[in-house]
């Protein structure tokens, strides 16, 4: 039977019973021992005491030599029932008289008398040893032998009674237990029950019942809060989007209407560009409010899938399964808002790095490969060996290519999926051209013209066959004109489509974050600090959900996670405990993510823990310039935070860490603009 299967009211049970009954046992066990061990001496000492008692009759007869008197004296000890014999020894040790009881049919004698009297312990017999003599004058030995019987019937006893008041005990620690763990256990049962529901019926109006003011009761109230947040917000995203083309029509009417002077055109510009920001700031804010739920429904979803794999109830995996599908599908539609939000506010930056091109592409293949067998299509990779090096946002490009591979997968069943990689040199300066070439349905030239427009489909019948947002190639175009390249489209109605990516080898952006150079980063070398457990991962996150959850990814990966509920507490564990790793959140009461970046890189004993930040601020190029090791966004895919901690040291592994950028990617959408 395994214990962890076990209902919560059964282990509830089960450890108050194992608690009692161990308590029990113990004190039982010491009571019976310490009974026995004083009977035991007690024993002794009556038996002593006898012995002296028989010795001093028994001098008087030794000294005369009459041995039928000892003989006498001897026999009156048949009322001790539990002694089996007794011995008068001369001077010369022989047998002076001696007495054996009826039931004894040969007593064991002892081969050799002591130099003094004692009392000892000879297997299951209890002798004493007496020295008799006369006015001072010793005339032999007194030998008493006792069989314990009246020791073992008391142990016997007294265990029974023992083992009856166990039982008895036990009985009553049962039924007190089977009363008190509806305590605990009835409201989160009613919990589970109610999020059941939730996930089977998708009605985010259902409330989980509140019973008691405890740490139960608190966990409710929060479900109940995230239950209220998510309808709440949907509704207010929805009526968002509405006034959001209802202010655009009304906006496209007014402009049309002022073409005829030139102060009501710019009149009409200007408010455009006014109602722009606002929905990128919108789109922004929302999309970052929604991460915070998502990233609990994500995380204890996939926590709940594990715990119902290891019950063996498989038949609700499927639910929890749709759970994480749809929030990782509103995750990637938010990050897809997210990024166009930032592309068209100016705020998006790049974080350039060199890097092999290559074995970029070789890391991709098996992102691409669930994608491709999809609809049964084939991928060939056409890379040369010598394709060299590439200074650029490797995130952006990772999420280009797989875009537009995505894209190509989608349009295209049980055909062929090509990637070609090739050097040029255009104008004396180096390039890079990646083709993706499908089999697919093809695009007219009409719906080129839309192709990399936001929230625009090529076709609306398109769009209800296959799905998508119409960001995807729109979120592309926008990055390859970031790194100062260009996406081009060349196809034809049933024969396939090439999309060809124009990037250059060596991207020169104003607002890209160059690496730091190694002169640098060595310029101020910290002292080596003391060592710290190799395990150990310390997490700052002001969020409780979040610090469970991480704390459940990391023990099951292999670490040791030490939680901090905000920046000033996080900076007093990093001295203490000097931890391997530390994650660290932006958004926290106090002082943010950023200032306790600045002061852990700030400080010698502190600047060399690796610092990877886990927060739903999408702001890789700052955190990285402030001395961050790696960047993730909520929610996190604890495989890809698991192979970060052990790219910076967390702990040895044969498996190649994938890079920051390949979470993200994977989870755009690619839909076909």
């Amino acid at each position: 039977m395994n214990l962890k299967n076990l209902s919560i009211k059964r282990k509830m049970m089960l450890i108050t019973m194992l608690t009692s009954s161990a308590a029990l046992v113990l004190f039982s066990a010491s009571f019976l021992v310490y009974d026995l061990i004083s009977f035991r001496h007690f024993l002794s000492g009556d038996l002593a005491t006898q012995a002296e008692i028989i010795g001093y009759n028994s001098a008087a007869a030794m000294a005369f030599k009459d041995e039928a008197a000892a003989t006498v004296t001897l026999t009156s000890l048949q009322a001790k029932e539990d002694i089996t014999a007794a011995v008068l020894y001369g001077p010369d040790g022989n047998v002076f008289a001696r007495y054996t009881r009826t039931d004894v049919a040969k007593p064991t004698l002892p081969a050799n008398l002591p130099q003094s009297g004692g009392i000892r312990f000879q297997g299951s017999y209890l002798e004493v040893f007496h020295a008799v003599s006369l006015n001072g004058e010793p005339l032999g030995t007194l030998f008493l032998q006792s069989d314990m019987s009246q020791w073992n019937s008391r142990a016997k006893r007294y265990a029974l009674l023992l083992l009856v008041l166990m039982v008895v005990s036990d009985c009553l620690a049962l039924l007190i237990a089977s009363k008190l763990q509806n305590l605990i256990s009835q409201p989160i049962l009613r919990l589970e029950d109610t999020m059941r529901m939730v996930s089977v019926k998708k009605n985010y109006e259902v409330r989980a019942l509140k019973f008691y003011d405890d740490e139960i009761g608190r966990l409710i109230d929060g479900f109940n809060t995230m239950l209220a947040e998510i309808q709440e917000r949907d509704t207010a995203l929805q009526g968002a989007n509405v006034e959001l083309k209802m202010r655009t029509g009304e906006l496209e009417t007014e402009i049309t209407h002022r073409k005829q002077t030139q102060e009501e055109l710019l009149g009409a510009k200007r408010a455009a560009e006014d109602a722009s920001r606002a929905k990128s700031a919108f789109l922004a804010n929302m999309s970052h409010e929604l991460r915070t739920p998502l990233n609990a429904i994500i995380g204890y979803s996939e926590m709940i899938e594990e715990e119902i794999q290891d019950t063996g109830q498989f038949q609700n995996v499927q639910d929890v399964k749709k759970i994480q599908s749809a929030g990782k599908h509103l995750l990637a539609l938010i990050n897809d808002v997210l990024d166009l939000s930032k592309i068209e506010a100016g705020k998006m930056g790049l974080h350039l790095e060199s890097f092999d091109v290559a074995q970029m592409i070789d890391e991709m293949v098996s992102t691409f490969q669930p994608t491709v067998a999809k609809n049964s299509n084939r991928l060939e990779i056409d890379v040369p060996e010598d394709l060299g090096l590439m200074v650029a946002d490797i995130t952006k490009v990772r999420q280009i290519l797989f875009n537009l591979v995505s894209n190509a997968c989608k349009f295209t069943n049980q055909g062929t999926i090509s990637l070609q990689v090739n050097r040029l040199d255009i104008s004396g300066r180096a390039w890079l051209r990646f083709r993706i070439t499908d089999t697919g349905i093809g695009i007219t030239p009409e719906q080129q013209q839309n192709l990399f427009k936001e929230f625009a489909q090529a076709d609306v019948s398109i769009a209800r066959k296959y799905g998508g947002t119409g960001l995807g190639l729109a979120i592309s175009h926008r990055f390859a004109q970031l790194m100062e390249g260009n996406i081009t489209v060349e196809s034809e109605p049933g024969k396939g489509s090439v999309f060809t990516v124009f990037l250059p080898a060596k991207v020169n952006a104003d607002n890209a974050e160059a690496p730091k150079s190694k002169a640098a980063a060595n310029a101020a070398p910290a002292p080596t600090p003391a060592k710290p457990h190799e395990e150990t991962i310390l997490v700052i996150d002001d969020d409780p959900a979040v610090r469970d959850l991480m704390s459940r990814y990391l023990v099951k990966s292999g670490f040791h996670p030490v939680t901090a509920t905000d920046g000033e507490e996080g900076l007093k564990l990093a001295k203490q405990i000097r931890p391997r790793i530390i994650t660290l959140d932006v958004v926290m009461p106090g002082t943010d993510g950023w200032g306790i970046l600045k002061r852990l890189k700030s400080d010698p004993e502190l600047a060399n823990i690796p610092v990877i930040m886990v927060t739903i601020v999408d702001n890789e190029v700052r955190g990285m310039s402030l001395g961050a090791s790696s960047y993730l966004v909520k929610p996190v895919d604890r495989d890809l935070l698991a192979e970060l901690i052990q790219k910076h040291g967390g702990r040895s592994s044969n498996s190649e860490p994938v890079p920051v950028g390949a979470s993200s990617s994977s989870e755009k959408d690619s839909g076909r603009s």
